[in-house]
């Protein structure tokens, strides 16, 4: 399967009041773009995953990983919206197909400017990097990934990311409530964390502003790369939200 060609297809439009934003699957030609903004301190101290410098080659990893996991995402996708309704409607979610088997990614795009790369959100299984005993951590962690896709006790996490000119304009707001509204609801989604930096306090706001719930800031929790810090080791706290779905959700 080309995941190239069959990302394109998926074009999911979200709601904003100036701008035409929409999410859709990953583009090799976002290479450039999405370099230079893993580049930029604006985002770049705000987040713990990726390398830094982010290199060419860093991008073609990436981009080699998302487009994988399209290949298995759309796949789940076109089967679960082709389910019959009489499994639609059983109680029982074991018997349904659901998202989840590998990450959840898309990516972000400006429609009103040729479809600019402006960024990307992640739903993955939560790493519970807020726990700081290593084995309590992995013991966690290992349960989590153990979980089948649609399971109610999966505890799923949200990552996500703009190129500095889009920051402070309402789009992630916007986008995470697109998301929880499409994409969660496929994952049969009850719990979903949304981690934060202590001083991006930008982003613990995206999470309030979409029903998430302040839980804590646990001091210290994440060493950061001393590439970003001049050679200087230095840790960061991380925030911790939480979303619950409930039963009239």
């Amino acid at each position: 399967m080309d995941a190239q060609a069959v990302a394109s297809d998926f074009h999911i439009n979200v709601s904003h009041p100036t701008l035409q934003i929409a999410l859709t699957g990953p583009s090799n030609a976002d290479a450039e773009a999405s370099t230079a903004g893993l580049n930029h301190p604006a985002v770049y101290m705000n987040l713990n995953g990726p390398p830094y410098p982010y290199s060419a080659k860093d991008w073609d990893a990436w981009f080699w990983m998302v487009s994988e996991l399209w290949k298995y995402n759309l796949a789940d996708l076109q089967e679960i919206n082709n389910q019959d309704q009489s499994v639609v409607a059983a109680q029982d979610w074991s018997k349904r197909k659901w998202l989840g088997r590998q990450m959840w990614h898309s990516t972000i795009r400006d429609m009103g400017n040729g479809g600019k790369f402006i960024g990307d959100i992640t739903v993955p299984r939560e790493t519970f990097m807020y726990i700081r005993d290593e084995e309590e951590r992995k013991r966690r962690k290992e349960e989590n990934v153990k979980l089948e896709p649609g399971d109610p006790r999966i505890v799923w996490m949200i990552g996500f990311w703009l190129i500095p000119e889009y920051h402070r304009r309402g789009i992630m707001p916007a986008v995470l409530q697109t998301v929880m509204a499409e994409i969660l609801p496929k994952h049969n989604a009850h719990t979903v964390h949304g981690s934060f930096f202590d001083h991006n306090t930008s982003s613990r706001k995206v999470f309030e502003k979409c029903g998430f719930s302040f839980q804590e800031v646990v001091p210290d929790a994440v060493i950061i790369n001393p590439a970003k810090t001049n050679g200087i080791e230095k840790k960061v706290g991380t925030g911790r939200t939480k979303w619950e779905r409930h039963s009239s959700s």
